[in-house]
């Protein structure tokens, strides 16, 4: 299988800093059942599929307000990021945001940072934040 170049390596990718702050530990922790996300990328890209399936973005405030927690190699990861996140950018952007990283993750913060809001809806308070995220979440889709 070919590799698949990584444009978004140098890009920041955050985080509302009120969820990191509030919520990220407790939705995010290696080997806790309890805990539906093992890396916050994996959080990261639920809240991003949820605010495209919700088909809205959030504007993000200013750099301040935000909490960098990885920069955009972490997608090399797993290949298929970043071809779901070319997609996305050719659908929302047009060809003109595959030659533009730093608007691909722009939109992909926006909708994630409308994921957040959902998975913050679903999941906190809970007490079984897993059981409780795959029993609602059905209903966002």
């Amino acid at each position: 299988m070919a590799a698949i170049s990584n444009p978004y390596s140098n890009q920041e990718l955050f985080w509302p800093i009120e969820f990191r702050q509030n919520h990220v530990k407790t939705l995010q922790g290696q080997g806790d059942a309890r805990k539906p996300f093992r890396r916050q990328i994996d959080l990261w890209w639920c809240a991003l599929c949820l605010g495209v399936r919700v088909g809205r973005r959030t504007r993000l405030g200013p750099k301040e307000k935000l909490s960098k927690f990885n920069d955009g190699g972490i997608l090399s990861s797993d290949p298929w990021r970043i071809t779901h996140l070319e997609l996305l950018a050719l659908a929302e952007i047009g060809e003109e945001g595959l030659d533009n990283p730093s608007a691909t993750i722009q939109m992909a913060a926006e909708y994630a940072a409308t994921g957040t809001s959902v998975i913050e809806e679903i999941c906190v308070g809970a007490a079984e934040p897993t059981l409780t995220l795959l029993t609602q979440l059905p209903d966002y889709l």
